[in-house]
């Protein structure tokens, strides 16, 4: 019997009065799911709960999972994120899961979810990623790191003022194409031009950049446009450093 139908033979879907988190970490124990919690991973990286193996099943399991009533919460993303990239769990499942969706089959959903995401070879790859189980059970996958950067561009126009000064640092150029990326310590990431360089001395050092060189800039926010990425204008090195980083 596949372990969907041993869950449904075993299990009541009506947790009521029960907090998100638990009620699928509770439904995951009773499918036959090996759990481990770590509250000073729930504070940091809101790592809920840990999927660290099955019955019956011999493969290596270590997967993060979060539970949220709330969409598209990017605070949470953004920190939930962190426990993927940072290798505390090899992967990490983020879950949106509507709580009028729980006495309808919504931690099944939940719950196959996350034995898709660790068996299913298409999601071989992917470090982390986010579902949302509405209401009436139906549900979808999402890229969270697409989904953070979605909602970041978002946030930047009611956040940010255009010509807003701002700091961060270059990670990426691209000598052939004269463009690259910035990302600010809260890891925003904004795209600038060549054109948008206003100091001569980091247009000197940008043709000689080496990948995972950091260079630390200055610059203002120059809007979306609707793109992938927020454009950085007015790019200079700070006050103080030269081209060869001092």
């Amino acid at each position: 019997m596949a372990i969907g139908d041993e869950v449904t033979s075993k299990l009541s879907t009506n947790p009521s009065n029960i907090d998100l988190a638990d009620a699928l970490r509770q439904y995951s124990e009773r499918a036959g799911a090996r759990v481990d919690q770590d509250d000073n991973f729930q504070q940091r990286y809101l790592l809920d709960f840990t999927l660290t193996g099955f019955e019956d099943i011999h493969a290596h399991v270590n997967l993060g999972v979060h539970v949220t009533g709330t969409v598209d919460n990017l605070e949470e993303q953004q920190t939930f994120i962190q426990a993927a990239r940072r290798g505390i769990v090899l992967k990490a499942i983020y879950i949106e899961l509507a709580d009028t969706s729980l006495s309808t089959g919504g931690l099944l959903v939940a719950f196959g979810a996350c034995l898709s995401f660790l068996f299913d070879r298409r999601y071989a790859q992917v470090k982390a990623i986010g579902i949302r189980v509405n209401e009436d059970c139906s549900f979808h996958f999402f890229d969270l790191e697409e989904n953070v950067e979605r909602l970041q561009r978002m946030s930047f126009d009611d956040e940010l003022d255009i010509g807003q000064d701002m700091g961060g640092r270059v990670i990426a150029y691209f000598t052939d194409k004269g463009f690259g990326f910035i990302q600010t310590d809260d890891e925003r990431k904004f795209f600038f031009h060549i054109a948008n360089v206003v100091d001569d001395d980091l247009r000197a050092r940008l043709p000689a950049y080496v990948p995972g060189e950091v260079i630390p800039v200055d610059f203002q926010y120059g809007g979306n446009d609707g793109k992938k990425y927020p454009k950085a204008i007015n790019v200079a090195l700070p006050d103080g450093v030269h081209a060869n980083g001092h």
